[in-house]
């Protein structure tokens, strides 16, 4: 007999790729309602002159791709700032192809300045600004208050300015900062064990949720 299972992989293969594809795409129209949901939720903050904080976090297999996607399609009619709080060993710049550098930790402690650790996406009008050296989870960015003073200043410079971070660390920002996120994009993905469902966790505060 032949070696039939080679026929049976290539079929696997090209239906896996089918299901690949149709998830890509649907999460792609997700992401897409995403961002006209925060454009409609936040428009009563654009005559401010402020920027909307937009906090994305998530449980989802790739959490730092779809927050790049959504900050790319946001970005493409309005000036952002995408800011990585993560702590998974900057992965967003790795996504974005850029390299390992200071960011929003050395702003906090004043060692750098803005121009100095803000990139331009590569792949788009998008300005980011890595996470910097790594700390633990919750801790403090530099000195009390050093957080909150920076984001003061962006807020200044940009329409939106999009957090994205780890559930543990987006939890804690929610908490920390002065001044209150005007929405937040949670990326669905299952719980461990015990674990609560994202959008109950952060149902505990006042912003508005969009669940992907």
């Amino acid at each position: 007999m032949g070696a039939r299972p080679l026929s049976g992989s290539r079929f696997f293969s090209r239906h896996s790729s089918t299901r690949n594809a149709a998830a890509k795409h649907a999460a792609q129209i997700r992401i897409g309602e995403a961002e006209r949901w925060i454009v409609a939720t936040c428009s009563a903050e654009t005559a401010s002159g402020r920027a909307s904080r937009i906090l994305v976090t998530g449980l989802s297999a790739s959490p730092h791709v779809q927050t790049l996607a959504f900050a790319r399609e946001l970005g493409e009619a309005a000036r952002v700032l995408l800011i990585d709080t993560s702590q998974r060993a900057m992965a967003l710049s790795a996504v974005m192809g850029l390299p390992r550098s200071p960011g929003l930790a050395e702003l906090c402690q004043l060692k750098q300045r803005f121009e100095d650790v803000i990139w331009r996406d590569p792949a788009s009008a998008c300005h980011f600004l890595p996470s910097g050296r790594p700390r633990r989870v919750g801790g403090p960015w530099g000195e009390p208050g050093a957080a909150d003073r920076i984001f003061r200043a962006l807020d200044e410079s940009y329409r939106y300015l999009i957090f994205c971070a780890d559930p543990e660390e987006a939890y804690s920002l929610a908490h920390g900062l002065k001044r209150p996120f005007s929405a937040a994009v949670l990326l669905d993905g299952k719980p461990e064990a015990g674990g609560r469902p994202l959008q109950e966790v952060f149902a505990d505060f006042e912003f508005p949720i969009f669940l992907v």
